[in-house]
C-alpha cells in the first residue's frame, strides 16, 4: 500500500513535490524553453520559470492527488441512506490531508508577461519604406506592444494513442510553448522568441493592419487613385490633340505640325504627350513594393508636363479661334492634371501644401508657380538622392506654357524661382 492512500500509485519522494513530479515524468521547463524558444530562456527571469515549472509539475501530480484521495473518500463510506452518507471521521481527514498535497494552479498561470524591450530586435519597428504611413502605423504596433505585451504561452499538447490511431488526448508530460500578442491574443510565430520585424508583420492582427494602413493606407491608395486619373486625363488631352491635327491636315493638306503657322499660332506636336505617358508609367511601377517617394516625382513631373501640354494646345485654339469646345476640354484637361499635381505633392507631408488637400496652407488655392516651385524642390531632392534610378527625370525639360500663362502658371523662359535656371537646368 503506498503512502499516497493505498493505490499502488508512486507516492511523494520526501516532501519535494519536484522530485515526486520528476518521479512521474513532468516535462521539464527549461528544456522545453531551450528546444522551442531558447532567447525566451535567456530572458526570463527564475521567478517565472518555477511558475512555468511549477504548471507542469501540477499536471501530473494534482491527477494523482485526487485519484487517491477519490480512493480515500469512497473507503470512507461506513454507510448510506439515500444520498446521505457515513464516513469514517479519520478517513475524512485523512483524504483532506491527501488534498493538501495539490499544487495551486489556475488557467493565469499559464502565461506569463515578458520583458518587450528584451525581446525586441533594435529595427524591427524601424520603417523600411520612405512611406510615411508606414512609420506611423509601426508606431502604432509599439504602442500596441506596450500596451497589450507580449505573453508566454504554455499549455499540454493534443497527442496521438499509439494504441489507437483514431484517438487523441491532452498529454500531461508534453506540453508546447508559444509567443501571444496580449494575455489571450494572437500567436506570434517566432522560431526562437526573437520579435523582429518578420515576426511581428506576420503576426495576424498586425499584419492584417499592415496591410489596411500601409499598402491600403492613405499615401498609397492617393498616388495610385492620381495616377490612375492622370493616364485618363494623358489620353484624353491626347485624344483632343489628335482630333485637331486630323482637322487641320484635313484644311491644309501636306501642312507640317510644328513648322506651319495657321492664323499667326504655332501647331505643337503630338510629341510633347510622350513625356508625360511615359512618365506616369514610371510612377505606376515604383508604386509597387512600398517606397512612395520615387512615384511622387514622377506622378508630379508628369501631372505638370500634362498641364503644360494641354494649355499649349488650348493656346492654338484660342489663337485661332477654332473648336472653343474643344479648347475647353483642354483646359479641364489642365485643371485636372494640376489637381493631380498638388495632391501628388501633398500626400507625403510637403511644406507648404496641407496633407490630403489641394490648397495652400493659408487656405488659398494653389497657383500653378507655387505647386511648380514645390514640385521642383521634390524632383532635385529624389533625383539628388536616387540617380541610379532617377532616369532621365533629373533632365526633364518641360513644355513650356502658352504666352500669358494660361492658369497662372510660370512664364515662359522663366524659372520657378528657385533658381537661375528653373527645371531645365538640372
Amino acid at each position: 500500500m503506498s503512502s499516497a492512500g493505498g493505490s499502488g500509485r508512486p507516492g511523494p519522494v520526501g516532501h519535494d513535490p519536484r522530485k515526486r513530479a520528476k518521479s512521474l515524468k513532468a516535462m521539464d521547463a527549461r528544456q522545453l524553453l531551450r528546444a522551442s524558444l531558447p532567447f525566451v530562456l535567456d530572458h526570463i527571469t527564475d521567478k517565472q520559470l518555477q511558475q512555468v515549472q511549477r504548471v507542469f509539475d501540477a499536471a501530473v501530480i494534482n491527477p494523482e492527488i485526487e485519484k487517491d484521495a477519490d480512493d480515500v473518500d469512497r473507503r470512507s463510506i461506513l454507510a448510506r441512506s439515500g444520498s446521505v452518507f457515513i464516513r469514517d471521521p479519520a478517513m475524512v481527514r485523512r483524504a483532506d490531508k491527501i488534498r493538501s498535497g495539490l499544487i495551486p494552479v489556475n488557467k493565469m498561470d499559464q502565461r506569463i508577461r515578458l520583458d518587450l524591450d528584451a525581446l525586441l530586435e533594435s529595427d524591427a519597428l524601424k520603417p523600411v519604406t520612405d512611406n510615411p504611413d508606414e512609420a506611423a502605423y509601426l508606431q502604432k504596433v509599439k504602442a500596441t506592444l506596450k500596451a497589450e505585451g507580449v505573453w508566454l504561452r504554455f499549455a499540454s499538447k493534443l497527442v496521438q494513442d499509439p494504441e489507437d490511431r483514431s484517438r487523441h488526448y491532452y498529454d500531461p508530460r508534453t506540453f508546447e510553448a508559444w509567443l501571444s500578442l496580449g494575455p489571450a491574443g494572437d500567436t506570434i510565430p517566432t522560431k526562437s522568441g526573437r520579435l523582429t520585424r518578420e515576426a511581428l508583420l506576420t503576426t495576424t492582427r498586425l499584419g492584417a493592419g499592415y496591410y489596411e494602413r500601409v499598402f491600403l493606407g492613405p499615401v498609397q491608395s492617393a498616388l495610385k487613385k492620381e495616377v490612375n486619373r492622370l493616364t485618363t486625363e494623358i489620353e484624353s488631352g491626347l485624344e483632343q490633340h489628335q482630333e485637331l491635327a486630323a482637322i487641320r491636315r484635313k484644311a491644309f493638306p501636306g501642312v507640317t505640325e510644328v513648322s506651319d503657322t495657321f492664323g499667326g499660332a504655332n501647331f505643337p506636336d503630338q510629341s510633347i504627350w510622350e513625356q508625360p505617358r511615359r512618365f506616369v508609367l514610371r510612377a505606376l511601377d515604383l508604386n509597387v513594393g512600398g517606397n512612395v517617394k520615387g512615384s511622387q516625382a514622377f506622378l508630379v513631373s508628369a501631372a505638370i508636363l500634362t498641364r503644360n501640354a494641354a494649355h499649349l494646345v488650348a493656346s492654338y485654339i484660342d489663337d485661332t479661334s477654332t473648336g472653343a469646345e474643344r479648347a475647353v476640354k483642354l483646359l479641364k484637361v489642365a485643371r485636372a492634371a494640376g489637381h493631380v499635381a498638388e495632391v501628388g505633392l501633398t500626400v507625403t507631408g510637403v511644406v507648404g501644401l496641407v496633407r490630403g488637400g489641394a490648397a495652400l496652407a493659408g487656405g488659398a488655392a494653389a497657383t500653378e508657380g507655387s505647386v511648380d516651385a514645390l514640385a521642383e524642390q521634390v524632383v532635385k531632392k529624389y533625383v539628388a538622392q536616387n540617380p541610379e534610378i532617377a532616369g532621365d527625370l533629373g533632365s526633364v525639360r518641360w513644355v513650356k506654357g502658352p504666352k500669358g500663362s494660361i492658369g497662372g502658371g510660370i512664364k515662359p523662359g522663366h524659372s520657378s524661382g528657385l533658381g537661375g535656371g528653373g527645371w531645365g537646368s538640372w
